[in-house]
């Protein structure tokens, strides 16, 4: 009798360590989460950006540019607008023209005149792509478009280091990934075009994304030395 006591218990013993050892690693599977190893960082605060030092770097000026009277040795031309800018379309006074089989996006009204002022380049006065349009027919009634993003509000801007960059008025480039250029920039840095994909206006310096497209083994090319550099000025 006693000998089958102790059968009995150890019975017990052995069921109950194999119910904990049984719940201890069913447990065990269930909670344990890998470790991420690596990590995406996206730039939603240029302020708080842990990819982008921007300790001494100056504050993005926003400008907004009013065109004047050129000076009298500036070229001029004939030509019509039918429709606002694709460029600047926040803006009443800028206009989409054309000049023989040419396309000029943005021309901006000078105040008070029916003259328009094309290829203006507020960053270098001395710049030889300047022109003034003589309308050969009435401007169109003006619909500018409102409601845009501040980053959506600027035809022209200037990265660190003097590259300027406008929009794209026509096609947007865009990659196999889906990503699409807004801005393009030439000459870009080490002397290669550029584009820009994305502009951050949430801090106090504006950042560009930006990055050169290369062809690929598909239909559609890839982004090539991508990264993010302060923007010092831009236009509206």
């Amino acid at each position: 009798m006693h000998r089958t006591n102790q059968i009995i218990l150890i019975t017990v013993l052995l069921l109950v360590m194999a119910f904990v050892v049984t719940q201890f690693f069913s447990s065990g599977s269930t909670t344990i989460s890998p470790v991420a190893t690596s990590s995406v960082v996206v730039v939603n605060d240029a302020s708080t950006s842990p990819t982008l030092n921007l300790t001494g770097v100056a504050a993005t000026q926003v400008v907004q540019y009013e065109p004047s009277q050129p000076a009298s040795s500036t070229p001029a031309v004939q030509g019509s607008c039918w429709t606002n800018s694709i460029a600047a379309p926040f803006r009443g006074d800028a206009w989409r023209c054309t000049v023989g089989n040419n396309i000029v996006d943005p021309c901006f009204q000078i105040p008070g005149t029916q003259t328009l002022l094309c290829g203006a380049n507020p960053a270098n006065s001395a710049a030889t792509s300047t022109f003034v349009l003589q309308l050969t027919q009435d401007l169109p009634k003006s619909a500018p478009v409102h409601g845009l993003q501040p980053a959506d509000q600027v035809w022209l801007i200037e990265l660190r280091g003097g590259t300027l960059c406008s929009p794209f008025t026509g096609t947007l480039p865009f990659t196999e990934t889906g990503d699409v250029a807004s801005f393009g920039c030439a000459p870009g840095p080490l002397g290669k075009d550029v584009d820009v994909f994305n502009i951050n206006s949430s801090g106090t310096v504006w950042i560009a994304d930006i990055g050169t497209l290369t062809s690929s083994t598909s239909s559609l090319p890839t982004i090539t030395a991508s990264s993010s550099v302060p923007i010092t000025t831009v236009w509206r």
